[in-house]
């Protein structure tokens, strides 16, 4: 007997709490409209049949009465019509319609929470941009970088982004919630957390390094790209990689485009996006192996724009970006047929070009 009432007792506990934490699902919503509807139904069955209304009035004193509004032009005036409206409305009605009220709304704002704090899928998103990982130093700077980027390029600024990462939990930063930039907070090397954002329906999926100074950062990427490729996304795959050496075995695991992870120019990774293949010439113009660019101090007048790219390009010198106005400024890829003056050339040469003395290119234009 002494343990039937400790058990009695430690349910009834539990089913304390639990009303203090239990988030009402749309069931139990569907549950309490169906009841109430049950007693306006019966109200107004009740309305009809003692107090010798129509249907329209009968529903009309049952709705004013339930919502506490009481307008007064209708009202129940015999005995059971009374008994019938604090039965049925004063000791249902009301209770239900305040408790359907109040679970609506914790709905709506847990709901609200969850999707603000990452916790809930976004079962409505296709053909998104979904960014996988987040840097671990500066994280905010930079993706704030690169989504205003994607959001000044055409053919991105209507493409949803979503962002898989555990840097938020609490919720993106507001100015990238202003862009539509939702997230799911997960670590994509946990199972189902890929197929959880999306991964298999998206249109783009870039694969950010954690860690750009921890080269073993190269063998997380690839384990998430092998985890995309297991899902058959026909996304377009971009991923960074620290370590060269490590680019064919990202390819092997399906990315599209690898490369390096330059915090500094998202610029550089959107291009990459929209126009595969530019991060490769783009990398290359960082550093001074394979294709470099160079400045030549030569002075040129009165000659076209399209006369110093094919003589360049004729006597193999390199090939011509722009130019250095007499007031220092760089003219990037002028109108072709346009005359110029200029004091300097800014061209693009790889390692295997041997460049003429300043004195003989300048002799090559200033005839």
């Amino acid at each position: 007997m002494n343990s039937l009432a400790m058990m009695l007792r430690r349910n009834k506990n539990r089913h304390q709490f639990r009303k203090k934490v239990h988030l009402h699902e749309t069931s139990d919503l569907k549950k309490r409209l169906v009841l109430f509807a049950g007693v306006i139904a019966l109200h107004s069955l009740a309305m009809v049949f003692f107090e010798d209304l129509d249907w329209w009035q009968a529903f009309w004193l049952t709705m004013t009465s339930a919502s506490t509004t009481g307008y007064g032009d209708i009202s129940a005036i015999t005995f059971w019509g009374q008994f019938s409206t604090i039965l049925l409305i004063y000791g249902m009605g009301i209770t239900l319609l305040a408790q359907i009220a109040s679970d609506y709304v914790e709905i709506r704002l847990i709901r609200k929470e969850m999707r603000i704090k990452g916790r809930m899928k976004w079962d409505d998103m296709q053909d998104h941009i979904l960014i996988v990982n987040t840097p671990k130093y500066d994280a905010e700077r930079y993706l704030g970088l690169l989504i205003n980027q994607i959001s000044v390029t055409p053919e991105l600024i209507d493409i949803p982004i979503q962002i898989l990462t555990t840097a938020f939990p609490e919720g993106l930063p507001l100015d990238l919630r202003s862009h539509g930039v939702v997230h799911h907070t997960g670590d994509a090397l946990e199972d189902g957390m890929l197929e959880s954002a999306g991964a298999h329906k998206a249109k783009y999926i870039i694969v950010l390094c954690q860690d750009s100074q921890e080269s073993h950062s190269d063998s997380l990427s690839f384990d998430i790209l092998h985890r995309i490729h297991e899902l058959q996304s026909p996304a377009f795959i971009i991923a960074e990689a620290i370590n060269d050496t490590n680019r064919p075995r990202f390819k092997a695991a399906g990315a599209n485009a690898i490369i390096r992870p330059v915090r500094a120019y998202p610029e550089m990774l959107v291009r990459s996006l929209i126009a595969p293949g530019t991060e490769q010439v783009l990398e290359d113009l960082f550093r001074h192996q394979g294709d470099h660019t160079i400045r030549l101090n030569v002075r040129l007048t009165g000659v076209t724009w399209a006369e110093v790219v094919t003589t360049l390009i004729q006597k193999d010198i390199g090939t011509a970006l722009g130019y250095v106005r007499k007031d220092g400024e760089i003219v990037t890829h002028p109108q072709t047929f346009s005359s110029i003056e200029a004091e300097g050339l800014i061209i693009l040469i790889n390692d295997d070009q041997v460049i003429p003395s300043l004195e003989e290119i300048g002799r090559l234009f200033n005839k």
